[in-house]
């Protein structure tokens, strides 16, 4: 008689998410254990508090130059992205970053916020957003490689989204400052 060791149901899950992410470059299983790791942190530090929830996700998306991003989001304590750490209550908005030839879009989605408690700085290649009400805090501060031009910036908001759109700076040849030579 065959000894047939039971078969997990979840294999089969495991398989296909294991060759998707590898299409991509990720290690999927490094990733999970990556995740365990920050859930044992979180579970096992009398410091933590569980009355808050912790959110821990990644968007996908395919960038303008056809190559694929991941971004990652979340409020989970000690996990940096950027300068900035996340602190204990400020959740980090999921994002939404497209771009063309002329401009880029951001979307922000902020459920439960006020218009006026949103503040939003933009600079030549950073967008920072910052929303600090009493149950609601969020924190985004995204850099890009090329550089923006800030007073052409736009935001709108409606149903807990903000669409901010702002100008790319071209870099037309022949402009710039003429220097003279001494």
């Amino acid at each position: 008689m065959v000894n047939m060791a039971k078969k997990d149901e979840f294999d089969d899950w495991d398989d296909m998410f294991d060759e998707f992410f590898k299409d991509f470059g990720i290690d999927i299983k490094s990733l999970n254990n990556r995740l365990m790791r920050i859930w044992n942190r979180i579970l096992n530090d009398p410091n933590m508090s569980m009355s808050e929830p912790y959110v821990y996700g990644f968007t996908y998306r395919i960038g303008s130059d056809g190559k694929p991003i991941f971004q990652e989001f979340g409020n989970v304590p000690g996990i940096t992205r950027g300068a900035r750490p996340i602190e204990r209550g400020v959740r980090e908005p999921i994002t939404d970053i497209n771009d063309d030839d002329k401009k880029v879009y951001v979307t922000f989605e902020l459920p439960g916020v006020s218009k006026d408690s949103i503040d939003l700085k933009i600079s030549e290649y950073n967008i920072t957003l910052n929303v600090d009400e009493d149950q609601r805090k969020y924190y985004k501060s995204i850099d890009f490689d090329y550089k923006l031009k800030p007073e052409t910036a736009t935001a709108k908001f409606n149903n807990g989204l903000l669409d901010v759109t702002v100008e790319k700076a071209t870099s037309k040849e022949g402009s710039g400052r003429k220097v003279s030579i001494e």
